[in-house]
């Protein structure tokens, strides 16, 4: 009995324009789940060593077997490719409304691969497709191209596009749905305008039924219940809400990652960011409704999210959000992804200060006194214009064509900017940076919850210290979780450390009722190692190494600046040690999966 799944992929290729439906074996659904565990097996099915860009390089939409249930975090689809950006394993999601539509359409997920010969998007419906001319639509901003592909499909259909900066192939560019969600990190939106797609459309007449209506009635009521307890912060403000914690730690990113807080909070805070907001929606049944929309002057946009507060706020001195709006709906208009674009404006305004580059050079009126230029330099990142051309190969490249010593001034790992937690302070977080699938990343992992709240993800009676490079078990136990939540797919706001609701227990119990297939927790966590394994195993392949899981020199030599966290810093010999316990508890000697760990997960047949 397996439930849930319809156990069906759709192939299509831009090239020839087949397409065809290939059988999902029961036991990848048993072994591997869905969402993140379905995309590192289809990735792992590719040659290796393609360019991210190379026409049969893949890119993959999976959904997982909670997802368009009748359960609030039922929202989420995955998307995963080879990141233009690392070379590595890539994975990005998003809510709304588009992994509902899949499963609805009789999918468990969706293979593209070729290169149109001329700009083209393609429409599913109920599990058939056809690859539609996208002329028309190629050179509109994501916002436009969405509502015209919607009144070319009809009612119903669910879209995922790029904007410009997708078509022009920035590496950090986007995949958008529903006006203002993202397939945000990675690059995915360049890998679709590589092979010249504008969009998928999706559209489905079915239904998703659980093996166990009752039980998930039950599960479902009980999990509204709890939300509605511990979520009230998230309701009111959305994600910003974080940025009271982080700023008061000390652990803020601040004038690209100099400082660690903001004396000027006030002018920024969740209560001024609310003062913009002027509607609010929900993801597919979900009661938190988080997405609040900002209005300001003419200028409307979902968000700003915590981390485009962040990276578009605090990471570039803009102290107020007038700018930050405005910015973001840049941004999202575009089909940048905003954690990067934050990042790389903020680099340039970092290498103006040391003068490492000139004003001419860069073209644009813009310093960390005037931060409000980043509207003029984001829509030349997105179209590379000038030296928009260079920061659209994000930081690592840009320091690299650079030169001039920005390459250990610049931030990242593996290719990856990182979000809005502090390493330095959260050592945690720099764990789970240093080893995430995707590069610096807060939510493979979700460690700025327990650095920053000082308790233990699932066990209350364990206190946990920020600053202890003795985390690395709990990094490891947070990383198998999440990527069982990444391959259900879960909204990880259901699923937050300390507070859940859904936690362990709750995951297994809904697993069950979706799928009839009885596991524990136990079991659970044994697939969760098995994805994050697999996942590890791909970017290996591709040429990952155990050196590749480090920071740039800067935030070993460089102590917090400005802040309640002023002085700290990241040892890195301590941190080595650290990763190489995590090494010794994954079964991934010198970084790299041993052929007895791999036996252990079932995943030897992928040598």
């Amino acid at each position: 009995m397996l439930e849930c799944y319809s156990r069906k992929a759709l192939v299509v290729d831009l090239s020839s324009k087949r397409v065809k439906t290939e059988e999902i074996s029961e036991g990848i659904c048993r072994n591997l789940i869905g969402g993140k565990g379905f995309g590192a097996h289809f990735l792992m099915e590719s040659e290796a060593n393609l360019s991210p860009y190379d026409p049969e390089a893949p890119i993959v939409l999976a959904a997982g077997p909670a997802v368009g249930l009748d359960f609030p975090a039922a929202s989420r689809i995955g998307c995963f490719f080879k990141s233009p950006l690392t070379g590595f394993f890539g994975e990005s999601y998003c809510g709304g409304y588009l992994g509902p539509e899949l499963k609805k359409a009789g999918l468990d997920a969706m293979v593209v691969v070729g290169k149109a010969e001329k700009p083209s998007y393609v429409l599913v419906e109920d599990g058939e497709a056809e690859v539609r001319s996208a002329e028309h639509l190629w050179g509109l901003d994501c916002f436009k191209a969405e509502e015209v592909i919607k009144e070319e499909c009809g009612k119903g259909a669910q879209v995922a596009c790029i904007g410009p900066a997708g078509e022009n192939l920035v590496r950090f560019a986007c995949i958008s749905h529903d006006t203002g969600r993202q397939l945000g990190r990675c690059g995915g939106g360049a890998v679709m305008g590589a092979k010249r797609l504008k969009a998928i459309a999706v559209k489905g007449s079915g239904e998703v039924e659980a093996n166990d209506p009752d039980r998930l009635r039950k599960l479902r009521d009980e999990i509204v219940e709890r939300v509605k307890k511990t979520h009230g912060a998230l309701m009111k403000y959305g994600t910003p809400a974080i940025s009271v914690l982080t700023n008061a730690s000390g652990a803020l990113p601040t004038k690209y990652w100099t400082d660690g807080s903001i004396d000027w909070f006030e002018d920024i805070s969740p209560d001024r960011v609310a003062e913009k907001y002027f509607k609010k929606r929900s993801c597919y049944l979900c009661p938190i409704g988080c997405r609040h929309y900002s209005r300001v002057g003419g200028v409307e946009v979902e968000g700003p999210e915590y981390e485009t507060w962040f990276a578009l706020g605090s990471l570039c001195l803009a102290k107020d959000v007038e700018t930050i709006v405005k910015a973001n709906e840049v941004c999202d208009r575009l089909g940048l992804d905003t954690i990067t674009a934050g990042n790389v404006v903020a680099f340039t305004m970092y290498l103006l200060e040391k003068g490492l580059i000139s004003r001419e050079e860069v073209g644009v009126e813009i310093s960390f006194d005037k931060p409000e230029g980043m509207l003029e330099l984001l829509p030349r990142i997105a179209y590379r214009k000038g030296f928009g051309m260079v920061l659209a190969e994000g930081v690592k490249r840009a320091s690299e064509i650079i030169g001039r010593g920005a390459e250990a001034l610049a931030v990242h790992v593996k290719g990856l900017e990182p979000p809005g937690y502090e390493p330095r302070v959260l050592k945690g977080m720099a764990l789970g940076y240093a080893v995430s699938s995707r590069g610096a990343c807060h939510l493979r992992h979700m460690s700025y919850r327990p650095n920053l709240t000082g308790q233990h993800p699932f066990n209350p009676d364990v206190k946990v210290d920020r600053s202890s490079y003795m985390q690395a078990e709990m990094v490891a136990e947070q990383e198998s979780f999440y990527a069982l939540v990444d391959s259900m797919i879960l909204c990880k706001f259901y699923s937050l450390p300390t507070i859940g609701p859904i936690l362990w227990r709750e995951l297994a119990d809904l697993y069950t009722a979706a799928t009839g297939v009885e596991a524990t927790p136990k079991e659970l966590a044994k697939a969760g190692e098995r994805i994050t394994t697999l996942a590890r195993l791909y970017s290996v392949r591709e040429g990952l190494r155990k050196k590749d899981d480090h920071f740039t020199p800067r935030v070993y030599s460089e102590p917090v600046g400005k802040g309640p966290a002023q002085g700290e810093s990241l040892d890195r010999e301590k941190f080595t040690k650290m990763l190489e316990d995590y090494y010794r508890i994954r079964g991934w000697p010198d970084g790299v999966p041993s052929r007895e760990k791999l036996a252990e997960l079932g995943l030897e047949g992928y040598l």
